[in-house]
């Protein structure tokens, strides 16, 4: 199976300067939050990734050269709209990826490797969606995308959800219907991987998969998300 990490945004909530480096080039562990989610998935037997560049897209690539392509066959497509929602770095995927389902993550989601290859085997043949039970434990709740799943479904899923019995881990098993999905938001002026998720939500097409109780992830997207990043990789 294929993954695809979005690398294309501008980390304007980590910081406001432009001249610092992508995010996902910080140093976490005994390398970068990048490298760390790729040996992640090699653990779980991910050998082919599409990673989508946009914003400062040498300095990644440039990285990921140095580090010999972490040992993988790497393939790098320039989302030249990176400006815009990143549902449009998903949709540059797709020629990459073809009709098979394919493992997809942000470039700044740290997840267990459990957790991805339990997402790689689950027997679904629905899109999957990574989700996190333990509310009361949840790093800014405030900020997190709220989920509410009934028997291994979702059933309603949004920042502003009320009741909600778990959280979105930005860990995601997709297929050609996401990119269906994708484009039908399109053309309804909707531009995020969110609003396709909504989409196939609708349509009864995106199952959860549960994160147990021995596996972590974080979303790192401000100075005290990474500095929450950092602490769970030493407590691992």
């Amino acid at each position: 199976m294929k993954a695809v990490i979005i690398a294309a945004g501008q980390s304007s909530r980590l910081w406001e300067k432009t001249d610092r480096s992508p995010k996902t080039l910080l140093p976490y562990g005994d390398g970068t939050i990048l490298s760390t989610i790729v040996d992640n998935m090699k653990s779980c037997g991910i050998q082919e990734i599409i990673m989508i560049v946009g914003w400062k897209k040498s300095e990644i690539k440039s990285y990921v050269k140095s580090q010999d392509d972490f040992g993988i066959d790497v393939q790098f497509i320039y989302n030249e709209d990176w400006k815009r929602g990143n549902g449009i770095s998903v949709l540059a995927a797709k020629a990459g990826v073809g009709d098979e389902p394919f493992i997809m993550s942000m470039c700044d989601h740290v997840v267990s490797p459990s957790a991805i290859k339990r997402m790689i085997e689950a027997k679904s043949t629905k899109n999957l969606l990574l989700v996190d039970w333990r509310v009361d434990d949840i790093f800014d709740i405030d900020d997190a995308t709220k989920v509410q799943a009934e028997n291994g479904d979702i059933v309603e899923i949004g920042k502003e959800l009320k009741n909600y019995n778990s959280i979105d881990c930005g860990l995601f098993r997709l297929d050609s219907k996401f990119f269906a999905a994708m484009q039908k938001q399109l053309q309804q002026g909707n531009e995020s991987i969110s609003a396709a998720v909504t989409g196939l939500v609708e349509v009864e097409n995106m199952g959860a998969v549960d994160m147990q109780n021995d596996e972590y992830w974080i979303d790192i997207d401000t100075p005290e998300a990474y500095q929450h990043a950092l602490d769970i990789i030493n407590e691992h």
